[in-house]
């Protein structure tokens, strides 16, 4: 992991480290202090990482908090004013409109769409030649995610939208101190840069949505759009900017954090061969085709509990924030109004107190029925605003991870570490290239 912040930062200091990576921003003693209280040119600014510190500001305590309004300010130029961004009551419409698309009676079709994906891009891999697994789970998510939302390929916009998300998490996506210190009325350098990038990404989302094939009778809804478009309604044919919003948001959302969970797994599996040998075995005779695979979750047990342990190592959403809207107490700290909260949530999961080693890879924390204890794993957040994609992320994840250790063995090239860097998500420092030989049974 990155050295941590020293333990005397200001909090300007931490706003100012976030920039470059979120796992070096925190002090140390945030482990062992459950609130942390700083100043940032005036400003209050808490540091929330104990169990019952991010209990209360997520889920018990939660109408005495909102969403940071910096996250508008970064993600907007992205993701609108979707879902994640949202509040009040835009948000729970967006909740209720979107909540039909992720019951669990949608799981045995989702399973058949990532199963497709996966063997149309898996099977295929050049064994001869170092392979870069990051851009291989960005490309199958995004596939995924094309079929699911779109019921459409990613052939013709792929390439194009991975390099303006990879552009926008390594610019102008990354967090400046001005975006939390800042009123929301006065704009920054940034500001001006973020709202050019956005013009140019509305007219691909746009030209994506344009692309998408008329099927069916238009009655009954065959994937998410249709189902965004009846809630939001459009217009003379073309769906509204609420739609639009939200379609951006379930792809950067959905793609982004499913591909770097992959990558960490494949990683991880790639460094403890005894785990990948055991993954193997599970996989070994368990149908992973697309008539099987909603099946197949159920026994798959083994790499279920990889992929929550690499999600406990290295989260995609590695932080979240709050702002508090009235005067308040947590664990017996004053908080005032006003007063900005940020939740380092990698640190809860790397918490000594909490979990036996926490630095070490062991997916036996989550085989044998056992379950850690509810505000010490938090992969997907808590409360009202958790995650509604969660179980998608899941399915796909172990469902992606199970047919590629069922085809390849996996080893890395190189034995050079790969430190995590935590902006909008949870990316490798650098390209990291694997060997993957076939299994003899696949």
């Amino acid at each position: 992991m990155p050295a941590p912040a020293p333990d005397n930062v200001s909090g300007l200091g931490v706003l100012t480290r976030l920039r470059r990576n979120g796992f070096a921003a925190f002090p140390s003693r945030c482990f062992q202090e459950q609130v942390v209280s700083l100043r940032a040119l005036g400003r209050s600014l808490v540091l929330a990482s104990g169990p019952d510190a991010v209990q209360a500001v997520l889920a018990t305590d939660a109408a005495s908090f909102q969403r940071l309004r910096m996250g508008r300010r970064v993600l907007g130029p992205i993701v609108g004013e979707g879902i994640l961004v949202s509040e009040g009551e835009t948000w729970r419409r967006q909740r209720k409109a979107m909540a039909p698309a992720f019951t669990p009676r949608v799981v045995p079709t989702l399973a058949r769409h990532i199963a497709s994906c996966a063997d149309a891009s898996l099977p295929v891999v050049e064994v001869c030649r170092p392979v870069d697994v990051f851009a291989l789970t960005q490309t199958l998510a995004l596939d995924i995610a094309a079929v699911t939302m779109f019921s459409m390929t990613s052939a013709s916009f792929g390439a194009a939208l991975r390099q303006m998300v990879t552009g926008f998490m390594n610019g102008i996506g990354q967090p400046r101190p001005s975006d939390f210190l800042l009123p929301s009325a006065v704009p920054s350098v940034a500001d001006w840069r973020r709202a050019r990038f956005r013009k140019q990404w509305v007219k691909l989302i746009g030209a994506i949505v344009a692309e998408r094939p008329v099927i069916g009778d238009g009655e009954s809804p065959r994937d998410l759009f249709d189902l965004l478009t009846q809630a939001f309604g459009e217009k003379d044919g073309v769906p509204g900017q609420a739609v639009l919003d939200e379609v951006a948001t379930m792809i950067v959302a959905g793609h982004e954090t499913t591909a770097t969970a992959l990558f960490w797994a494949v990683w991880l599996l790639a460094h403890a061969p005894h785990w990948q040998d055991a993954v193997a075995r599970e996989v070994r005779e368990v149908d992973l085709s697309p008539s099987g695979a909603a099946e197949a979750l159920e026994r798959l047990p083994i790499t279920t509990a990889v992929v929550k342990e690499a999600l406990r190592l290295f989260p995609p959403a590695f932080m979240t924030g709050r702002e508090a809207t009235a005067d308040t107490e947590l664990c017996g700290q004053r908080v005032a109004k006003g007063a900005m909260i940020l939740l380092p949530l990698w640190m809860l999961h790397r918490n000594p107190a909490l979990w036996a080693v926490p630095e070490r890879f062991d997916p036996n924390r989550f085989l044998g029925g056992v379950e850690p204890p509810r505000f010490t794993f938090l992969p997907f957040g808590a409360g009202p605003h958790v995650c509604i994609g969660a179980q998608l992320a899941m399915t796909e994840a172990v469902l992606v991870l199970a047919r590629m250790v069922q085809l390849f063995a996996i080893s890395v090239v190189d034995g050079e570490a790969v430190l995590p860097v935590g902006v909008l998500s949870t990316r490798p420092e650098r390209s990291v290239p694997f060997r993957f030989l076939r299994r003899a049974q696949a």
